[in-house]
């Protein structure tokens, strides 16, 4: 009976152990691409592309250019990326002359 309960004592402490273990978080990288469209961006282009792009999976934010033709889309990569970005916005009619990727400055820990 001593050999089954610290047989059990022994299967509990080292299970124990390995659940008690930090379990390591996935880095959510985010980035940012600049799409350049065809023509200045008016109040019903932007009702669109906040209406949709908004929306389209791992989109965390969408910024305007001060040139009005310029739209910055900040997503996460492990659910999105430039490709289907683009043609979401073909989706809503609107055509992007230029893709490209904005360097973020890097963030101090």
């Amino acid at each position: 009976m001593k050999k089954i309960i610290a047989l059990f004592t022994v299967i509990a402490l080292s299970t124990g152990i390995g659940f008690a273990q930090k379990q390591q978080k996935k880095e959510k990288k985010q980035e940012v691409v600049e799409f350049t469209l065809n023509e200045v961006i008016c109040p019903n282009c932007k009702r669109k592309i906040d209406n949709n792009i908004a929306f389209e999976k791992g989109v965390t934010g969408i910024t305007y250019g001060e040139d009005g033709n310029t739209v910055q889309v900040k997503y996460r990569t492990d659910r999105t990326d430039p490709e289907k970005l683009q043609s979401a916005f073909e989706k809503v009619k609107l055509e992007v002359v230029e893709a490209k990727p904005v360097e973020q400055p890097a963030k101090e820990k």
